[in-house]
């Protein structure tokens, strides 16, 4: 009477064990251990600073490619998070109406952005479509040039698109390269929120530019 007890409990053992390996099989096959599991692009070159993928670790929902430049240890990371809902993903974006009030300057081609002086600091913020773009220049900075700066900007986001699955996106984007001020673009796409980040403007916003998206 014992051996179908055995039998039962040795099924029983088997079937955990093979549990296991599917588990195991399957949340390694989510897991990211390199860039081309990812969206985020291997190289971007801006201003003649190439930064190259060194690193991608997460899984597929949740996931953080990290660059550095080999010249000038030019550093930025492409991030990627999944939240709870659609309205948090959106939220998280930051992005700036075209309500901005302020004074009106034209920049390249057709577009007209918005100057706001804050605490020290020029601000020119427009919009491009899906897109709010915020440069902000010190003013402590004698070489600064707000409007010329939002001019640059505006050249390079006209050259190269950005991520066409975004439902929402920010740019938010610094003149000079202060290590307390971090370039970001931030866009999302259900409940999927997409960060880079970086230390200066036209690299960080190249990354963007280059992602699968």
């Amino acid at each position: 009477m014992q051996r179908p007890k055995k039998l039962m409990v040795t099924l029983a053992t088997s079937l955990a064990v093979l549990g296991s390996g599917t588990f195991l099989t399957m949340h390694a096959a989510n897991d990211v251990s390199s860039v081309s599991q990812t969206t985020a692009p291997t190289t971007a070159t801006a201003d003649s600073t190439k930064l190259t993928a060194t690193s991608a670790s997460g899984t597929k929902q949740n996931y953080t490619v990290k660059y550095r430049d080999k010249t000038t240890d030019q550093q930025a990371t492409y991030r990627k998070q999944t939240v709870g809902t659609t309205a948090t993903a959106k939220d998280e974006v930051d992005y700036v109406g075209s309500t901005t009030q302020g004074a009106t300057v034209k920049l390249t081609g057709k577009t007209t952005a918005v100057t706001q002086g804050v605490m020290g600091h020029t601000y020119v913020h427009w919009n491009t479509g899906k897109w709010s773009v915020t440069a902000i220049t010190d003013n402590a900075d004698q070489a600064g040039n707000p409007t010329q700066f939002a001019k640059q900007i505006n050249r390079q986001l006209a050259k190269a698109d950005l991520p066409s699955d975004a439902k929402t996106g920010a740019i938010t984007v610094y003149s000079g390269d202060d290590a307390n001020q971090t370039n970001t673009v931030k866009w999302q796409s259900g409940k999927q929120l997409y960060t880079v980040s970086g230390q200066t403007a036209a690299s960080t916003v190249k990354l963007a530019q280059n992602s699968d998206n």
